[in-house]
Formats: C-alpha cells, sequence, structure tokens
C-alpha cells in the first residue's frame, strides 16, 4: 500500500514538472468549469446547460494549431476531473472542453451517443474538432449511434 502510494506520488510529480504555466492555467479553468458543469446539470435541463456551452470567441485559429491545442487542453480536462473531489461522468467533461475550447477560438462538435449492448444502453457523451474525436480511442465513435451533436459557428 505505501509503495503503490508512493509510486503515485512519483508520478504525479513527474507529470506536473512536465507542465508549463499555461497547461497550469488551462488545469485550474478546468477544475472549476467540470465543478460548474457538474452543479449546473443538476439544477437545468441539458439543452439550458448546452446554450450556455457555447462561448463567443471572435477569432478562429489556424487548422493546425487547433487539434495539438485541443490535445492540450483535452489532457487538461482529463487530469482536472482525476484529481476532483466529485465523480465527473463524460458530458461533464465533454461540456467543459467544449467551452474551453471554444473560448480559444477552436471549433469543435459536443456530440452525444449510444450502443444498445444486452439488456441495457451505454451512453457516451464527447467533443470532435475537425472530424476527429479528442481524447477518445480512434475506434470509439463507430461503437456509439450519434444521438445529438451540436457545432459551434463563429461570426
Amino acid at each position: 500500500m505505501r509503495t503503490t502510494l508512493l509510486k503515485s506520488l512519483k508520478r504525479r510529480a513527474r507529470i506536473a514538472s512536465q507542465l508549463y504555466l499555461l497547461d497550469w492555467l488551462a488545469l485550474l479553468e478546468a477544475w472549476w468549469l467540470l465543478l460548474a458543469f457538474y452543479l449546473a446539470l443538476r439544477w437545468m435541463s441539458y439543452e439550458r446547460v448546452s446554450r450556455i456551452a457555447h462561448p463567443t470567441h471572435s477569432e478562429i485559429i489556424s487548422a493546425s494549431y487547433q487539434a495539438d491545442m485541443a490535445q492540450r487542453l483535452c489532457r487538461a480536462v482529463t487530469l482536472s476531473s482525476r484529481l476532483h473531489f466529485l465523480p465527473m461522468t463524460c458530458l461533464v467533461k465533454a461540456l467543459t472542453l467544449h467551452w474551453i475550447l471554444g473560448r480559444r477560438g477552436i471549433q469543435s462538435c459536443l456530440c452525444i451517443g449510444a450502443n444498445k449492448f444486452g439488456d441495457g444502453i451505454h451512453a457516451h457523451a464527447w467533443v470532435e474538432v475537425q472530424g476527429q474525436a479528442i481524447g477518445e480511442s480512434e475506434n470509439m465513435a463507430g461503437k456509439f449511434q450519434l444521438l445529438a451533436s451540436g457545432r459551434r459557428i463563429f461570426p
């Protein structure tokens, strides 16, 4: 138990030492937004929350930069969700990432899909940038039937 905790702390320290100041700021922003969307989904309808999740940004950045920045921001959201004191669902993480990307001028698509297996249904939410799911396995999108998709159109 003690060696596992020590290994975990060393791994976290190594990850933390590799982060730049902008990564730390994105991590902090993601942590607070995860909390905000977590609470918002408990008090408001998804339709209302999804309207909030579309920040306005007047500039659109280059396509080559978008994919790299989206991956960095996805890592920040993922790490923030792991460090959070509340359990974060894929919908909360996807709303947070979608909002953060929009604030930085990165066009993204918030997707919600479902898959029937056995006697149950499994649903999942993810974000796509330039048609690619961010932070997901390559074949993930093929596993789900797309139920809802919201594109952000900039003015």
